[in-house]
């Protein structure tokens, strides 16, 4: 889309400023300069280029500067195949706009010249490189300041004193036993961007699928059909809208078994978690304002 933002604007600008003519050889013909046929080869332009250059370059005896810079331009328009293109559509509708042929000239001359969606799928795929291979030596770096840290020195040496392994036999199953998360953590498979990406464009259209095959082939759930354990636990987390990382670490089975699917089940299930969030509340309240008694009687 921004090519053709660029590509109106330079069209705008140049067809206020001159005429197309000026792209490529004003009043005369290209072909004609070079003694050409319209749609000649590459390799017949660049022949019939080098064997007027020897007779009109303004070096020879017999040179005519004019005629010279005008091979130039025609050479110069003949022999890119983008602006040759645009040339020849130029010849064959000479009755065309100028803005017409303003803009086939840029769209020729100026179009990527390599097919963006690879340019993309490459740069994701060398970003997705570059943040693995930044996670790992993250990873090690944190490691190397647990390593260094006085409270794992004691752990390992007390280790060391009560077992008959080596000093570094004994750091390695420790740091086993060392868990760095966040940032830091030894990069997952399914964190690297490419792999997101891909996941994420799958997720769509998993989700399309499953509204689909819900509405359609469960009836809502109302259905005769029984609906698989597979998507009773998609359809759980889609209602609770719960993200997949998190979905790992509550109790799957507990909210599953409860088929918030149905109305009255779900209404019945909101109505308990609002409940204990008012429990909650009041019972932190309550520690809160004892707290700052405490504090009055203690001043």
């Amino acid at each position: 889309m921004k090519y053709s933002y660029i590509i109106l604007f330079c069209i705008i600008y140049t067809c206020l400023s001159y005429s197309i003519k000026d792209k490529f050889c004003g009043d005369d013909n290209c072909y004609q300069l070079l003694f050409l046929k319209k749609g000649a080869q590459q390799s017949e332009i660049r022949k019939q280029f080098r064997e007027l250059s020897r007779t009109f370059h303004p070096d020879k005896n017999e040179g005519n500067q004019t005629q010279y810079v005008k091979i130039v331009q025609a050479y110069e328009v003949l022999s890119n195949e983008e602006t040759k293109t645009a040339y020849d559509e130029y010849l064959e509708n000479p009755n065309r706009s100028e803005f017409y042929h303003h803009y086939r000239y840029y769209q020729q001359v100026y179009h990527p010249q390599t097919n963006p969606y690879i340019v993309i799928s490459v740069s994701t795929l060398l970003l997705s490189i570059i943040q693995y291979v930044a996670r790992i030596g993250m990873y090690k770096n944190a490691i190397g300041r647990v390593m260094e840290s006085t409270h794992f020195k004691k752990v390992v040496n007390e280790r060391q004193k009560e077992s008959n392994m080596s000093k570094e036999e004994v750091i390695q199953e420790t740091l086993k036993e060392v868990k760095i998360t966040g940032a830091w953590s030894y990069p997952k498979f399914e964190e690297i961007w490419v792999i997101a990406i891909l996941n994420f464009i799958y997720s769509i259209f998993y989700r399309l699928y499953f509204t689909m095959k819900w509405k359609y082939y469960y009836k809502d759930g109302n259905g005769k059909r029984e609906i698989s354990e597979k998507d009773q636990e998609y359809k759980t987390q889609i209602l609770l809208g719960i993200s997949k990382s998190r979905w790992e670490s509550v109790d799957k089975e507990s909210l599953i078994s409860r088929q918030l699917w149905i109305p009255e089940n779900m209404k019945e299930f909101n109505e308990e978690q609002r409940l204990r969030q008012e429990e909650y509340i009041q019972q932190h309240s309550n520690k809160y304002k004892q707290y700052k008694r405490f504090q009055k009687k203690m001043q």
